[in-house]
């Protein structure tokens, strides 16, 4: 198996997408954020419950599929050391430096004479400490570290004989996370959190990390030759088809609710739903770009490398843009396009210049050194 670059590419994509989530979640009717303008859009709104339905979980199951790569050709303690050096670093770092700056941001809106020492020393404690956008690396060195544990287990499992034919297993890899996320549901709400960490999400979340492993033995699922036209077209309506029911279940069965205060038969619908939506939009994304995003070239390269550093860097620059603008008078979608302006700009300027040419800042960010 060659280099699988639409992967590379494919989760890089997830990254960045994450800039413009972020910037139209500030514009965005019926979606609470850290800082809002009081002009908001029902159309930024459905553009951020579809990009929240696949996203990350996109992203996990690629992360898990090169997780299962990485052990079997290189062994567990060049993977170990590769987690503490992509991901243990970066999360430190950005957790001390980086995530404060959105809930000082969100604490000087309420209360504008705020003292930013005062408000640290009130931060970091046990109650009051969070992630910021820094959840998704804390969640994926966890469930790194977890996979360490257990990746023999799985690797005997995916091995019986019983599992043959492409059909039945994209039947069991669904089956196993849907089944994995509805039982533990069953025991905590979306929402319950410890030390930062949210439970239900954090399940979700693993829950794709593990169908990306399976999918490393089972290769047909993610690597594919190119698909027929008619397949992805498929795929692609029955994805739009399952945003628009997830998007109506978030809505009328919130899942921070108990599930035994639920209909159980209409939450069990939600969860599946909340199972397969991304399920689906991988799949559709994988054919995608096996399509239009396999040739290796400059910036190809160049956006793999730089993904992670500039998602880690927009988060900050993109708050700091929103509490500036959110009294202006600039018209609404002057502003959202603005925003994605200046913070991919900023963004990627501070990476070119400063990030990639320093070896600590490479290092503290993620970066292979040259």
């Amino acid at each position: 198996m060659g280099r699988l670059v639409y992967l590379d590419n494919l989760r890089s994509f997830a990254l960045l997408l994450g800039i413009v989530f972020h910037s139209a979640i500030v514009y965005a009717s019926d979606i609470q954020y850290a800082i809002q303008t009081e002009e908001r859009s029902d159309i930024l709104s459905y553009f951020c419950y579809w990009i929240h339905s696949f996203r990350m979980p996109m992203f996990y199951m690629i992360s898990g599929f090169f997780s299962a790569m990485v052990i079997e050709k290189k062994g567990i303690g060049f993977y170990w050391e590769g987690r503490f050096k992509r991901i243990l670093i970066p999360t430190i770092f950005g957790l001390i430096f980086l995530a404060p700056i959105q809930y000082f941001l969100m604490e000087k809106v309420r209360t504008p004479n705020v003292d930013l020492f005062e408000f640290l020393k009130y931060f970091f404690t046990k109650e009051k400490f969070q992630h910021s956008h820094l959840w998704f690396l804390v969640d994926l060195f966890c469930f790194s570290m977890i996979y360490i544990l257990i990746h023999k287990w799985i690797k005997k499992f995916v091995s019986l004989e019983f599992w043959k034919g492409f059909e039945l297993r994209l039947l069991v890899l669904f089956l196993l996370g849907f089944l994995f996320v509805l039982g533990l549901h069953t025991q905590f709400p979306k929402g319950e959190s410890y030390y930062g960490i949210f439970k239900l999400t954090f399940v979700y979340q693993f829950s794709f990390f593990l169908l990306g492993v399976f999918c490393f033995f089972w290769k047909e699922i993610l690597v594919q030759k190119n698909s027929s036209p008619f397949k992805v077209t498929a795929v692609f309506v029955w994805a739009i088809f399952f945003s628009l029911l997830l998007m109506d279940l978030e809505i009328t069965d919130p899942l921070w609710i108990y599930f035994s205060y639920a209909n159980p038969l209409y939450r069990t619908l939600h969860i599946f739903v909340w199972v397969l939506s991304p399920y689906l939009w991988t799949i559709f994304f994988v054919t995608l770009l096996i399509r239009y995003g396999n040739e290796e070239g400059k910036l190809g390269r160049y956006t793999i490398e730089a993904s992670l550093p500039i998602y880690l860097l927009h988060h900050p620059i993109s708050l700091v843009f929103a509490f500036l603008m959110k009294d202006s008078i600039f018209p609404l979608w002057g502003k959202f396009f603005l925003h994605n302006l200046v913070v991919l700009s900023v963004s990627f300027l501070l990476y070119e210049c400063f990030i990639q040419r320093s070896k600590p800042l490479r290092f503290l960010f993620g970066l292979k050194n040259h």
